[in-house]
């Protein structure tokens, strides 16, 4: 009986690493519906796991599903709150949002300072776990100038050349 059950386990698990590596290959080559339809399988399969929440949530923004993006990557962030990728893509995603909404004028300027702080919130808490994002930095500097806080978008840029510089250096 006992094989049996770890035959099945590694059953499932193979069956769920060879989804994974279809989407991949899907997103790869820019199907990215097509990854998400995948990956929607996989979520049904593992709901706990916030990498595949997260992969769906940057799967739908590519194929311009950006609501349900922002449910995957909600989801997520239910699963995990300190899961790193997640929390970038949420403040990443986030500012991209208000920035439209700013650019398109079809939003109040409080509705677009809310999203910011939002953005900025979950950028914070991104770099808290992963103090080496680079795009983290610059996505956050971008926020803040966004918020005319020139002196917390500086820090921020000042952070993303020196990761950059210390990168080329060892490069």
């Amino acid at each position: 009986m006992l094989a049996t059950a770890r035959g099945t386990q590694l059953s499932t698990t193979s069956v769920k690493l060879a989804m994974r590596r279809d989407a991949e290959r899907l997103a790869a080559a820019g199907r990215h519906l097509e990854a998400s339809e995948v990956l929607e399988k996989l979520a049904a399969r593992s709901p706990r796991n916030p990498l595949i929440w997260n992969d769906l949530g940057v799967q739908y923004r590519a194929a311009g599903r950006m609501d349900e993006a922002f449910v995957a990557l909600r989801r997520a962030h239910a699963v995990d709150s300190s899961y790193p990728p997640t929390l970038y893509n949420l403040g990443r995603f986030t500012l991209d949002r208000a920035v439209s909404l700013r650019e398109g004028g079809v939003s109040a300027e409080v509705e677009v300072q809310g999203m910011l702080m939002e953005a900025i919130g979950y950028l914070n808490a991104n770099l808290d776990r992963d103090p080496e994002n680079v795009d983290g930095h610059r996505c956050i500097a971008f926020a803040y100038r966004m918020r005319r806080d020139e002196r917390m978008a500086e820090a921020h840029m000042v952070v993303a050349v020196r990761l950059l510089e210390a990168g080329a250096r060892s490069a």
